[in-house]
């Protein structure tokens, strides 16, 4: 998957339910995501969540070193 272009390097990711998605990009990312109190999904299901989130809404990596899509940015999701 590609999101703005960029290559998603992860198979999870973590949801506030409201506009935080991070992409979990290791098995440490997932368990400090969960011990966060975040729920997990598979990265197949990320578009639904952006879609079904508030404006506010960004995608990052956990550790926010990439940005896929800023806050309030527009978002291209692309099947690889």
């Amino acid at each position: 998957m590609k999101i703005n272009g960029q290559k998603v390097k992860g198979v999870e990711f973590a949801f506030d339910t409201c506009h935080k998605i991070y992409v979990c990009e290791t098995k440490d990312d997932r368990e400090a995501a969960e011990d966060a109190g975040y729920e997990i999904y598979p990265v197949e299901a990320i578009e639904t969540a952006y879609d079904g989130s508030c404006p506010l809404r960004f995608v990052s990596n956990w550790g926010l070193t990439k940005h896929y899509v800023r806050q309030s940015e527009h978002a291209v999701f692309e099947e690889v």
